[in-house]
């Protein structure tokens, strides 16, 4: 199986999307401003599917993902793709729904390696927005995206 990096120009920053011909892998946010000439079909259908959501910030992604990581990463992970845009819930009440602790939540949405995808930037701390792909340069990415579905004005004051 050939791995295929393509970066997406969003409206929130460059995203590198690391892909097969039919899976998505690994998309985060980098500094990799390469530009991308869609080079495959499947490439077209990951513009088509990010330029729906930087459209409409509802749009639900109809794309085939294929994360790597533990049974407990999964589930967080899975969690994860129903919290509706536009919504957010906190480390705590994940971990509450889940049964586990808000540090391991905190630590499973670090690992994420589907950005965006995967909205792990719909969790945040009780008092603060929270990190954002383990990275503390990576915290504009996920307020930006909180504020393109509308819940940005709460964690301006706390972040």
């Amino acid at each position: 199986m050939m791995l295929i990096v393509s970066v997406f120009n969003t409206p929130v920053g460059c995203l590198e999307v690391t892909h097969d011909e039919q899976h998505i892998h690994r998309a985060v946010f980098s500094l990799n401003t390469s530009t991308l000439t869609p080079k495959s079909t499947f490439d077209q259908i990951i513009a088509q599917e990010l330029e729906g959501y930087f459209q409409h910030p509802h749009h639900r992604f109809q794309l085939p993902l294929k994360p790597q990581g533990t049974p407990y990463q999964l589930r967080v992970w899975n969690a994860l793709l129903v919290i509706p845009a536009g919504r957010t819930t906190t480390y705590g009440d994940l971990a509450n729904k889940l049964q586990s602790s808000p540090r391991a939540i905190g630590q499973a949405c670090k690992k994420n390696p589907l950005a965006i995808f995967i909205p792990c930037h719909r969790v945040v701390g009780k008092n603060n927005c929270g990190g954002y792909m383990g990275r503390e340069d990576a915290l504009p990415y996920k307020l930006a995206l909180l504020q393109h579905e509308g819940q940005i004005d709460f964690y301006k004051n706390i972040s």
